[in-house]
């Protein structure tokens, strides 16, 4: 009986290890999160200091979107680069209490669908936030 339950105690051990904080597949320390609010149904998340960073934009109408997650550094550029991605960059300016995303290149098509943009898109921070989910229900923030 001792011996059947070793797997079990290395099974549990296993799933009990943290994400990895640097390397591949890693997951940013990111602190506080931020989350803004477009038109509609687009949001905005931001951690503080750099770290994570998530949007979803909507077309004019209908559930065409544009969602993102990744990282953002406030070094250099404000630039959103989803995760993994080295072919896409989208750039965005903070002003008090707004962020307006620019042009992310040819590289960012990919994360939209047909008719769906988050160039120009502006977001202002939510008094009260909400969670920020995608348009299956799933967290982005």
């Amino acid at each position: 009986m001792r011996l059947a339950s070793i797997p079990l105690l290395l099974l549990i051990s296993a799933c009990q290890q943290e994400a990895p904080t640097t390397g591949p597949g890693a997951r940013p320390e990111s602190g506080a999160v931020t989350i803004y609010a477009g038109s509609g149904r687009d949001r905005l998340c931001l951690a503080e200091q750099g770290g994570t960073a998530s949007f979803v934009t909507y077309a004019p109408s209908g559930d065409a979107n544009c969602t993102v997650q990744g990282t953002w550094s406030p070094s250099g550029p404000s630039a959103i680069k989803p995760n993994e991605d080295p072919s896409c960059s989208i750039i965005f300016n903070r002003e008090g209490q707004s962020v307006r995303l620019l042009a992310g290149g040819p590289g960012c098509a990919y994360y939209c669908g047909p008719g769906a943009s988050f160039e120009g898109k502006t977001f202002v921070r939510m008094d009260k936030p909400e969670p920020v989910t995608d348009l299956a229900g799933d967290p982005l923030c």
